[in-house]
């Protein structure tokens, strides 16, 4: 997810460009910097080629060591690995959580898309350029039993259910929030809510990443977005605020 990255290498103190791409430029612009699928569709035939490679964002391409790297998680480790002095660039994943991260962004990924991609993946349609418009269709429809996007996005009574699910999601990430002993103290305060200690991590930056996808799909003056960003206490409006020091210009 752009956000992530974006959020990642402002916080390695890393300098960067960024390029918007097309969707349907992301396959041919990775097979030619040498950056991997994030997808491979397995052939049912053992020791038969894959079916399908799906090449999709985010990608860095590195000229220091002239490496390109796929996916948001893959690029905060190599960026550890890569750039290891501290003091210059601070430490994505603290030392012995890869684990513990790796394990956070599964979770986030299996808890939090299903109910919200009907909210979001719709409504980034809008956005998308024409000539891209039908390899959108055809490669998130899908997704959702082959329905029209139009037809995916919640409304009347539908969208108040699926919007409860969508907060009780971010119930379970306040519950784990809430066992850093640092949270209550943070919380009364008005400060930010982090994962581990006092400092942010790479969980955070993981989490900040979806709930700026929500707040800019939505609009920041829609009901959706004023709704979420009221749960929990308003923590995730508060993380997104402590993570602004990391999102750097567009």
């Amino acid at each position: 997810m752009e956000n992530q990255v974006r959020y990642a290498l402002n916080f390695k103190r890393l300098p960067f460009t960024v390029h918007f791409i097309d969707f349907i430029d992301v396959e041919p612009l990775c097979k030619h910097i040498g950056a991997e699928p994030t997808i491979v569709v397995p052939s049912p035939t053992p020791g038969a080629p894959s079916l399908r490679q799906i090449y999709t964002l985010p990608v860095i391409y590195d000229p220091t060591t002239n490496k390109a790297v796929s996916e948001s998680l893959a690029i905060a480790e190599y960026l550890d690995a890569t750039y290891p002095n501290e003091n210059e660039h601070p430490r994505l994943i603290k030392p012995g959580t890869l684990g513990f991260t790796r394990a956070f962004a599964k979770c986030i990924d299996t808890l939090l898309i299903p109910p919200v991609a009907p909210f979001l993946l719709p409504g980034t349609f809008p956005i998308v350029l024409e000539r891209s418009r039908e390899y959108f269709r055809r490669t998130r429809e899908p997704y959702f039993g082959g329905k029209k996007l139009e037809d995916v996005i919640p409304k009347g009574e539908a969208k108040v259910v699926a919007l409860k699910k969508v907060e009780d999601v971010f119930g379970v990430f306040a519950g784990w929030y809430n066992t850093n002993p640092y949270e209550e103290s943070s919380e009364l305060a008005g400060g930010h809510p982090w994962l581990m200690g006092t400092e942010p991590s790479y969980p955070d930056l993981i989490l900040a990443g979806y709930v700026m996808w929500m707040k800019k799909v939505w609009g920041e003056d829609s009901e959706e977005w004023k709704e979420a960003s009221s749960w929990n206490g308003r923590k995730w409006e508060r993380l997104l605020d402590g993570c602004r020091t990391f999102e750097g210009e567009i």
